[in-house]
């Protein structure tokens, strides 16, 4: 654990640097001009910010757990968990898991982002949703391709890995049920997105993403799921360029309680058929150098080894 947590460092300090030299070498741009940022910012200043951007994600999140379990296991795949899952139609049910959260989601972190936290984390609340809205300023087809690489794909492979690979592993080596370690990856996932607001949703988020590994016993469910509940955002935002509609929903604040509650009801039966459907992890899933290979075996999400 403390190798990895030093490789997550070293690889950090690595993308903190190449993105220095990147901004001072090949941009008129510097970091707080990149703090800054709005959708009212110049598509040179943002595009400066997503690159950035992508480099910190692939430095602190994707590149850490690859190499980590390049070196430390001869099968860094299964190490990881990127097996197929157990059954074709958990491709679909995990899809419809994440459709049906989205609008519960929202509505939470709109309601909690009426509570006042107090004017230095507001002004931090401020700052990042610009630099959000920045990002989601998206007028042409690359300029999406582009986002849905930094904010989708990115992010959705190196943050399972790290969270629901790799820590979630470690975690579950000093507990006997699922529950502390799977809490204490989505807090620590929750709290990597430095979102006041949405500290409560993604920490949710966080549990479902982790719920997912464990019934389909591939790392790649929840790394679908990612992809969609990310990428839900920017795809929307891209086609609210060419209709009013699209753009007026996106920039509401208020999700509407037949959604909510549409959600709520795509979610349980998505959830309840994916139940019926697990194929968890094997009770020996944690152990880094198995006598044999892992074998198939009921493990339910609150049971012990």
């Amino acid at each position: 654990m403390l190798l990895f947590l030093l490789m997550i460092f070293s690889m950090g300090m690595l993308g903190l640097s190449l993105a220095y030299a990147y901004l001072a070498k090949f941009t008129p741009f510097n970091y707080e001009q990149l703090a800054g940022i709005d959708e009212h910012s110049t598509m040179a200043l943002i595009n400066t910010s997503l690159v950035v951007q992508g480099i910190l994600s692939v430095s602190f999140f994707l590149a850490p757990p690859l190499i980590f379990s390049y070196l430390a296991h001869p099968k860094p795949k299964e190490y990881l968990g990127l097996r197929e899952p157990g059954k074709k139609i958990q491709w679909i049910l995990v899809i419809l898991m994440m459709l049906g959260a989205i609008p519960v989601l929202q509505t939470i972190e709109g309601l909690i982002s009426h509570i006042n936290f107090g004017a230095k984390l507001k002004a931090e609340q401020a700052a990042n949703d610009n630099m959000m809205n920045a990002f989601l300023n998206i007028p042409t087809f690359a300029a999406f391709l582009k986002a849905f690489l930094v904010l989708v794909i990115i992010p959705a492979l190196g943050e399972e890995m790290l969270f629901r690979g790799i820590l979630l592993r470690f975690a579950k080596k000093y507990t006997r049920t699922m529950v502390i370690p799977v809490i204490f990856t989505a807090v620590v996932f929750a709290y990597a997105h430095t979102n006041v607001y949405g500290f409560v949703s993604i920490f949710i988020a966080g549990i479902l993403l982790a719920v997912i590994y464990n019934l389909t016993g591939s790392l790649w469910c929840s790394i679908l799921a990612h992809v969609f509940f990310n990428g839900f955002q920017v795809i929307l935002s891209y086609l609210g360029n060419n209709s009013p509609a699209i753009r007026a929903f996106n920039e509401s604040n208020n999700v509407s309680v037949y959604l909510v509650i549409g959600g709520a009801i795509i979610f349980g039966i998505s959830f309840y058929l994916l139940l019926k459907n697990k194929t968890p992890l094997p009770p020996n899933w944690t152990d880094d150098f198995p006598p044999s290979e892992p074998v198939a075996g009921e493990w339910d999400f609150m049971s012990k080894n």
